[in-house]
Order: structure tokens, then C-alpha cells, then sequence
């Protein structure tokens, strides 16, 4: 049997002189052969090699690049669901500070509102 590619070829111990040269003339094409497309497919691989590398390192950057951003939108999301907690917040530590005034500014935007939604009939 061939090592390098499985064939399995005759001993040569049992055949006759002419058949040994055709049989190591037929194995000799075979390694042959399988030498010739080992040597094109070693640029073949390594280009394949530096292809999927590049790929993996653009995958990786593209990662961690979505990752950053969503980070960031996660961020602004609770920014955002915090916000009106805090405008309360706000609001009743300045009604607290300021009672009489939190009192006008209710009537005054009171009014004005009155004013923009009474009707003109």
C-alpha cells in the first residue's frame, strides 16, 4: 500500500520484471501527482488562511464596536427612564423650598391654559 494516498498497489515480489518497472512507473506518476497538487494547494491554504484571519479580526472588530455602542444606547435608555423620576424630584424639593411661589406658578400656568382652551363662542 502506497503511504502517501491510500492506493493499494501489487507486491513486487510476485510479478515479473516488466510488470515491476510499469507498477513503480504507475506509483512514481501517482506520488508525482500528489506532489504537484500538494504544491498548488499550499498557496491555495495559505491565502485561505490570511483570508479567514482577516475575517475573523473584521468579525472581532465589528463585535466590538456593536457592543460598545448598544453599552452606549443601554446608557441614554435609562437616562431616559430616569429622567422623569428626577424632574419629580426636582419639583418637590423646590415646592418644599419655595411654597408660595410653587403656588403662583401654578395659578399663572393655570390660567394661561384656561385662556388657550376656553372656548369663543
Amino acid at each position: 500500500m502506497d503511504k502517501s494516498n491510500g492506493t493499494q498497489y501489487p507486491d513486487p515480489s510476485t510479478t515479473s520484471v516488466g510488470e515491476n518497472a510499469l507498477l513503480r512507473g504507475v506509483s512514481q506518476a501517482g506520488s508525482t501527482l500528489h506532489e504537484t497538487i500538494d504544491k498548488v494547494a499550499d498557496p491555495a491554504r495559505s491565502t485561505v488562511d490570511r483570508a479567514a484571519t482577516v475575517a475573523h479580526n473584521t468579525v472581532d472588530k465589528l463585535t466590538s464596536g456593536a457592543s460598545s455602542v448598544a453599552g452606549k444606547v443601554s446608557d441614554q435608555a435609562h437616562r431616559l427612564s430616569d429622567a422623569p423620576l428626577q424632574a419629580v424630584d426636582y419639583s418637590k424639593a423646590y415646592i418644599k423650598q419655595h411654597p408660595l411661589q410653587a403656588v403662583g406658578a401654578a395659578l399663572l400656568i393655570g390660567l394661561v391654559i384656561g385662556r388657550l382652551t376656553a372656548s369663543r363662542y
